[in-house]
């Protein structure tokens, strides 16, 4: 399970409630400059770091998918999956998504699917006591249960396979129980979502589940260790707010003995290799 501070980390804004802050996340994160200063970069770094082409990825702990978004692009033939606990977050990813498929087809309608996707979202809620083991629907589990006639939602596959890319797909799930079969995935990346986790070494447990194998798990997370006349280095040339920023986020980073620890817990110590690059920190875990 995802807690409820963990849309920045640490902390809520004192003068917020959970889902303000996270509509402050979408709203500072859902920018061109982020898309090509970060998000760009980062799946350039993932690419480049694996030996071969990945044919399914999961962004576990996508929020508003922008990361996922930036996978499709580069992988258009790539199964890539976006999934997040929140359903603020997986409802913008859905509307962001129709508004870039508005922008490249005009006879499609952004409001239509807008609204589609909040209804979605809305089943979701009304249905809730149908959740399995504190997971929320699936795609696939939503159509079985319409199927069936117990659950009354929208067409979940127009929503995720027809509106923006064939292979993309946002899901609201527990990282817990995760609603994909043994060896699913090429590749799992969780990027700023590992802090986020309650029970990391059940959800590592559940990623290693779904990971194929060839596959790989890459965690990457602020280094909270980092020697402090390293950071000094790292962060001479930023503007003085920014380094404020990385500060606190490091602090709200596990530390090293942490992570060892839920390796060790989620028997996975084996197949792990934790270093460090910069002001992140990496595990990549193999199967």
């Amino acid at each position: 399970m995802i807690t409820k501070n963990a849309v920045q980390g640490c902390k809520l804004q004192k003068s917020l409630n959970f889902s303000q802050d996270e509509e402050l996340y979408i709203a500072t994160s859902d920018t061109k400059v982020k898309m090509e200063n970060d998000y760009k970069p980062f799946v350039n770094k993932i690419l480049n770091s694996i030996p071969f082409t990945p044919d399914s990825v999961l962004d576990l702990g996508c929020g508003p998918g922008y990361i996922a978004r930036r996978f499709s692009e580069v992988l258009p033939d790539a199964n890539i999956v976006g999934v997040d606990i929140s359903e603020i977050m997986i409802s913008h990813a859905l509307k962001s998504s129709a508004k870039l498929m508005d922008e490249a087809n005009s006879n499609f309608s952004k409001r239509n699917m807008q609204a589609a996707g909040a209804g979605f979202i809305n089943n979701y809620n009304v249905h809730y006591e149908h959740k399995i083991k504190n997971n929320m629907y699936g795609v696939r589990a939503a159509e079985q249960m319409a199927a069936a006639g117990s659950l009354n939602v929208i067409n979940a596959y127009d929503l995720n396979d027809g509106y923006f890319h064939q292979k993309l797909q946002y899901l609201i799930a527990n990282s817990e129980c995760l609603p994909f079969s043994d060896n699913y995935f090429d590749v799992i990346i969780l990027k700023g979502t590992f802090k986020c986790l309650e029970r990391k070494a059940e959800s590592l447990e559940e990623m290693h589940r779904i990971l194929n194998s060839r596959g790989e798990i890459l965690i990457f997370e602020f280094r909270k260790d980092i020697p402090e006349d390293e950071f000094l280095i790292l962060t001479k040339d930023m503007q003085p707010q920014k380094v404020r920023s990385l500060r606190n986020k490091l602090n709200c980073s596990p530390d090293l003995a942490e992570y060892k620890y839920c390796l060790s817990k989620s028997n996975l110590s084996k197949f792990a290799e934790i270093t460090s690059d910069g002001l992140d920190l990496k595990i990549r875990i193999v199967k």
